[in-house]
């Protein structure tokens, strides 16, 4: 089912601000608070149902929020994460990745069994010629030895900027 997996992992605690080029982010629940402008960031809500039929060359990457989760890893909407058009990031998914490209298990029994209480976002982007998908986790900042979870602004500057860099891969 799953023959390559690349993931990376980032933990920072210095203040990050994104300012490569404007990107256009579809999210599926409630808009972010964020340290970028408007006019480096463009946010566009969508409604889960939409995501399926997301135009690639209108949208740089698609953001679904925690309410969403569970309706999220319907099995309907795998192809839509793995077809390899955009990334798609999951904001506090207990059950990582695996709920939204493996339908084996519910989103409930993957947050059970993983839950995974680091990571603030995961990421992924499918590769339309074959069964491998790249993954990204965001970890909360770590200060004095404990997760820090009160600003998480860092963390989708972060986001933005490995969404820009696929943005220049696809382009060359």
């Amino acid at each position: 089912l799953i023959t390559g997996l690349i993931s990376c992992s980032a933990m920072q605690t210095d203040k990050e601000i994104y300012k490569g080029e404007k990107l256009n982010i579809a999210v599926v629940g409630k808009i972010p608070e964020i340290n970028e402008k408007e006019s480096t960031i463009n946010f566009k809500k969508l409604s889960l149902k939409d995501i399926k039929k997301i135009d690639p060359k209108s949208y740089d990457a698609v953001i679904i929020t925690k309410p969403y989760l569970s309706k999220a890893a319907n099995k309907k909407y795998k192809d839509t994460y793995l077809n390899g058009q955009i990334p798609f990031f999951f904001v506090e998914s207990k059950g990582s990745i695996l709920p939204f490209v493996d339908n084996s298990l519910t989103y409930k029994q993957y947050a059970d069994r993983v839950n995974d209480t680091q990571s603030y976002i995961v990421g992924v982007l499918g590769n339309p010629n074959g069964d491998n998908y790249n993954t990204w986790q965001y970890d909360y900042a770590i200060k004095n030895d404990k997760f820090d979870r009160t600003d998480v602004k860092d963390i989708y500057s972060r986001v933005f900027k490995t969404v820009e860099k696929v943005k220049k891969e696809k382009r060359s």
